[in-house]
């Protein structure tokens, strides 16, 4: 791990920033002309890249002169790629980022605001949830804007709960054992199937939503690890989930969404928890023998908060090395993306409609042509309360490293190789060894 970090993060940049990255340049305003030989560099994880290729030719169509040059790579690895990408200088102008890599990618300089190049950037954040507009944000300063905004929420089959005689959805982490056991007894061999995966970036995000529902936090204000207390809802969260799986057998573990699904639509399982946008999947007629079964439950816990989050758009310190012009036509591209064009969010509306991707764009829950297309899937009254009670998770900038330490202490107790609070406590060392690295 040691190695690791010191490949993959300048020290000196993640303490003090690169004078180019922390730099503020004065705000690009007017168009620039870019020669029809110039083109920007795109990079994106492996999701329905047939329609993020069809936007791309679209916006050409409307930027003549402009050529979108598209990489994709596989969302495991996309953080190793990425990083390996600035570190030899691969060239990238625009790319798609996390929350929980931002502040790494931001510290190191190879992303910069947004809001140091364009005077648009500012008139978007009353038009972006909160959680969204948060996790858009390093050292005060806007870096992105939203490709897919979401929550990580609970779902369950109501008319398997209703056959065993369970009258509504589990309100608690309690409730939930007691209700998989009832389940359990009638037949069910793991009543909750839980995506983990030791390589998934996804699966601390969805640990944070299940504490959020506790009403607990990862870490504090001074970046300090709370799972090692284990009175914390951190604590108690992962406890429950290694009962659930190595005590009580009511859990079992697939490696991806795409695995879920299917299982779930078989009704082997009652319970979830996942990006949101799944719950348009296991409730679609063309392809779910289950659909209109799934529905969304508040998350589980005293508050019923959730992790809400921001997948966005940011551009590179590339970019701005290029000039003007690039810089300009990346911005474009952003906006064009990720913000309002002809008075429509219309890229985020069609993964919305097409998709069922959540947004970060707070006019588009009013929107008619959503709410239509959401209603075919989901309560929309709950979702709407779901979303009011989403709030994003502190970050550090070693979070993305943190996160591959994480997953295999998860791992490993969830198979029983070691306890939960040996887990707790070997991630609490491995966190604090990397505050160490970083703050010194």
């Amino acid at each position: 791990m040691r190695d690791l970090i010191s490949n993959r993060i300048d020290r000196r940049k993640l303490l003090g920033g690169t004078a180019a990255a922390m730099a503020a340049p004065a705000l690009v305003r007017a168009p620039q002309r870019v020669r029809a030989q110039e083109a920007i560099d795109f990079t994106i994880w492996n999701y329905a890249e047939d329609i993020v290729q069809e936007n791309i030719d679209l916006f050409q169509q409307a930027n003549s002169g402009v050529t979108v040059n598209l990489s994709s790579f596989a969302w495991p690895e996309f953080h190793t790629t990425m990083v390996n990408r600035f570190t030899s200088g691969t060239p990238t102008d625009v790319t798609y980022n996390g929350g929980n890599w931002l502040e790494e990618f931001a510290a190191a300089g190879w992303v910069v605001p947004l809001e140091d190049y364009f005077d648009w950037v500012a008139g978007y954040q009353d038009l972006v949830f909160p959680f969204a507009w948060q996790d858009m944000t390093y050292q005060g300063k806007v870096y992105g804007l939203p490709y897919y905004s979401d929550i990580i929420t609970f779902m369950y089959n109501e008319r398997i709960l209703e056959e065993a005689g369970i009258s509504a959805p589990p309100t608690t982490w309690d409730e939930v054992t007691e209700q998989s056991l009832i389940l359990k007894e009638a037949g069910m061999a793991q009543p909750f199937v839980y995506e983990f995966s030791n390589t998934l970036p996804n699966v601390i995000e969805a640990f944070a939503s299940m504490v959020f529902g506790r009403g607990g936090e990862l870490i504090d204000e001074e970046l300090n690890p709370l799972w090692t207390d284990p009175e914390s809802p951190a604590a108690q969260q992962f406890t429950w989930l290694v009962n659930a799986k190595t005590q009580d057998d009511i859990l079992t573990i697939m490696d991806h969404e795409s695995t879920i699904a299917p299982a779930m639509n078989t009704g082997q399982h009652a319970f979830t928890v996942m990006y949101n946008y799944m719950l348009a999947d296991l409730n679609n007629a063309a392809t779910s023998a289950l659909a209109g079964e799934f529905k969304l439950a508040l998350m589980p816990g005293e508050t019923h908060e959730c992790y809400g989050f921001a997948k966005m758009y940011n551009m590179t310190q590339m970019a701005v090395d290029r000039g003007d012009a690039i810089v300009e036509a990346s911005g474009n591209f952003i906006q064009y993306f990720g913000g309002e064009v002809d008075g429509t969010f219309q890229v985020a509306k069609r993964w919305a409609i097409d998709q069922g991707l959540g947004f970060g764009q707070i006019p588009l829950t009013e929107d008619p042509e959503v709410i239509e297309a959401f209603s075919q899937w989901i309560d929309v009254d709950l979702w709407r309360e779901q979303l009011g009670l989403a709030r994003a998770r502190r970050q550090a900038i070693w979070y993305g490293i943190f996160a591959e330490s994480f997953n295999p202490l998860l791992g490993q107790a969830l198979n029983g190789e070691i306890t939960a609070e040996e887990a707790l406590q070997a991630a609490g060392d491995e966190w604090n060894s990397l505050k160490e690295q970083v703050q010194g």
